[in-house]
């Protein structure tokens, strides 16, 4: 018997482990470098996402002042009125964050306005009214980015 030993040859699954090490970490560092370099969004690609979130929002406010007068004199509107309402507040949702950042005052406005109209239709005021509110709410939208 020897005492000396002979070295071992490299074990394959240690080299592979190593090599899956490196391979997640070159990877990592990959990912962070790209992502770091990723543009950011220019305000006018915000303000366009905007538009198509307020977009709904627009369309709810131009045809509740038709709607409502047929529903308050029970035409079966009530449901159209429902709908719009619930587009309205869907799309406000939806642009929310957006227009806190770019807008608070704006977003704080619309977002009155908008409560003020459901408020009336919730105790069936006058369609006049109604109307009166919707286009304050269109003067409010039309002031905010991406409200145009």
């Amino acid at each position: 018997m020897s005492l000396y030993r002979q070295p071992r040859a490299t074990r394959p699954l240690l080299l592979a482990a190593i090599a899956l090490v490196a391979l997640l970490v070159g990877g990592a560092i990959g990912f962070a470098l790209g992502r770091g370099s990723a543009p950011e969004p220019s305000a006018g690609d915000v303000v366009a996402q905007l538009r198509g979130e307020l977009r709904p929002l627009a369309a709810g406010l131009e045809l509740l002042p038709t709607e409502y007068p047929q529903a308050l004199a029970g035409g079966g509107e009530s449901a159209a009125v429902t709908g719009d309402l619930g587009r309205i507040r869907d799309a406000l949702a939806a642009a929310q964050a957006d227009l806190r950042t770019l807008d608070p005052a704006g977003l704080r406005d619309l977002t009155n306005r908008v409560a003020a109209l459901e408020a009336a239709i919730r105790v069936r005021a006058a369609a006049a009214q109604v109307q009166r509110l919707a286009a304050a709410a269109q003067q409010a939208l039309a002031a905010v980015p991406g409200g145009r």
